[in-house]
């Protein structure tokens, strides 16, 4: 029979690993069985001490109100001056773009109009051009 366990073999036996013969001694021995209660009851007053901490924490963090970045927020004078500012910027893009983009549609129109004008007053298609110049015009 062993004399006592050691502090290894008693934690086996906690943690529920243990060997048939520190099985064997824990059932003969008061003293070892003693040292197990203590450590159990040890264990089980930590346990209890972290969950009474961390249930506190889950407390202060819960009931304090979140820090969020302050927003800025923007007076009327200064919303009004953006307003105004947007729409001046509006209005003067309404008067160039239009401009430039008409003046440029006007000529590619002018030149699409010719060539269909082209294509459309031919008496014969293209490829039949050749042919038209053998004949003789009367």
């Amino acid at each position: 029979m062993i004399a006592h366990l050691s502090t290894e073999q008693l934690a086996e036996y906690v943690l529920g690993r243990p060997s048939p013969i520190v099985e064997r001694h824990i059932q003969d021995c008061p003293a070892c069985r003693a040292e197990i209660a203590n450590f159990r009851e040890a264990l089980g007053e930590f346990r209890g001490a972290v969950r009474a901490w961390s249930q506190d924490q889950a407390r202060q963090v819960l009931a304090s109100p979140a820090a969020l970045p302050e927003r800025r927020s923007w007076t009327a004078s200064q919303q009004l001056a953006w307003a105004l500012l947007l729409a001046a910027v509006c209005l003067l893009a309404s008067f160039v773009i239009p401009r430039q983009g008409a003046e440029g549609a006007a000529g590619s129109d002018a030149v699409l109009l010719n060539r269909v004008d082209a294509q459309v007053s031919r008496t014969a298609p293209s490829s039949m051009e050749p042919l038209m110049k053998l004949v003789v015009e009367e």
